[in-house]
């Protein structure tokens, strides 16, 4: 297992200002021998999740292949389009669709809105558990030694800081938004853009992700925050349900 995971570790290494990596680049960043770099290459190649090109190795087609079967078939997704698109449509905000990822939250469906201008963190981009409404939410539901673990570890960094200077503060910040059931942040990722967002369970009320309505500050004042609250949550709540009954089949 150990083994596994430091090859699929090499996957991670891929990012905008790197977009291929060699031999020198997996040994320099994951301090892995060249002969373990090249055997992890072999096997990734192998299966179609890296392919050689003249400047080194890219993602392979696989990742595309996989991309396909998670936009059609996501079980979290097909539990949640409709409600999605109708949230989309009724309000003109994005509304995204995120899972919970080791120490992130992903957005894996974007429902785009009136606005104009683009978000920053769509489908794909990792957000770190302490900034955005969208990340809180789920950060807020995690266990309480989940919780402390993160805490101790961040605990000196300026999200951290803003969330809570003690142990005490963070976790009754956590706290109140379990409490509220949603949670609600303004200019976190973009200056202009403030979203609210609702957190999403499995049959066994384990955190899975969240349903975030994003948009221009200037569109979010148009609505009562009591309301935008209450249709996240119904949504939040159907997609639970509908995913703990399908779990129950």
């Amino acid at each position: 297992m150990n083994s596994l995971r430091r090859m699929l570790d090499v996957l991670d290494l891929f990012r905008p200002d790197q977009p291929a990596v060699d031999v020198d680049v997996i040994c320099n960043q994951l301090g892995y021998a060249p002969a373990t770099a090249y055997r992890y290459i072999r096997e990734l190649c192998a299966v179609g999740l890296l392919v050689r090109l003249p400047g080194g190795y890219a993602l392979g087609p696989r990742v595309i292949q996989l991309d396909l079967q998670m936009r059609e078939y996501d079980p979290m997704l097909n539990e949640s389009r409709d409600l999605i698109e109708a949230l989309g449509e009724e309000t003109g905000l994005n509304v995204l669709l995120s899972e919970l990822y080791g120490s992130t939250v992903i957005t894996v469906h974007h429902h785009p809105g009136r606005d104009v201008e683009p978000l920053r963190f769509g489908r794909g981009r990792p957000m770190a558990l302490l900034r955005s409404a969208t990340a809180r939410v789920v950060l807020a539901s995690l266990p309480p030694r989940q919780l402390r673990r993160l805490y101790d570890e961040h605990a000196q960094e300026a999200d951290m800081q803003r969330l809570g200077t003690s142990w005490k503060d963070f976790s009754r910040a956590m706290l109140e938004i379990r409490r509220a059931g949603y949670c609600l942040s303004v200019g976190d990722l973009d200056p202009d853009k403030a979203g609210i967002a609702a957190p999403i369970f499995d049959e066994r009320k384990r955190i899975l992700g969240s349903i975030t309505a994003v948009g221009s500050v200037d569109r979010f004042q148009a609505f009562n925050e009591e309301y935008l609250a209450k249709r996240l949550r119904e949504a939040a709540a159907e997609i639970t349900r509908r995913i703990s009954q399908g779990a129950q089949a």
